[in-house]
């Protein structure tokens, strides 16, 4: 299992200038003492804000991450999911900054996120 698979993404949504994903939480994102692990979070939302930025970009093009923000508001106990909804608040040349917001089944602000995704020349042509 790598780590994609482990995060148990259900789904990722990506609209004009917003994102939304969810994440059904398990055993894998326990960080030993019953609650979500912040790397786990923190995980998730580089993750769906590479997938977004890489809807965004030109063929040839790649969305590496380069810098991670998180605030952690609140422990979420290993039971239910994680929504995330993000805005793209600046879409460059070279890069793309996200803010993302996590929020439990029951609407709590878990964390808060901020990514940015360097935009680089995919060697892959």
């Amino acid at each position: 299992m790598n780590l994609i698979k482990g995060l148990n993404i259900e789904y990722i949504r990506v609209y004009d200038n917003d994102l939304e994903a969810k994440m059904n939480l398990t055993d894998f994102h326990d960080q030993t003492f019953g609650y979500l692990h912040g790397g786990a979070t923190i995980a998730f939302g580089e993750t769906i804000a590479g997938y977004a930025s890489n809807e965004k970009i030109d063929k040839g093009q790649i969305a590496v991450g380069q810098t991670i923000t998180a605030n952690h508001m609140k422990p979420k106990k290993i039971e239910g999911y994680i929504m995330a909804k993000g805005r793209l608040l600046h879409k460059g040349r070279t890069c793309h900054v996200w803010r993302i917001e996590m929020f439990d089944e029951n609407n709590i602000l878990i964390s808060y996120i901020t990514v940015t995704n360097s935009i680089i020349k995919s060697n892959k042509d």
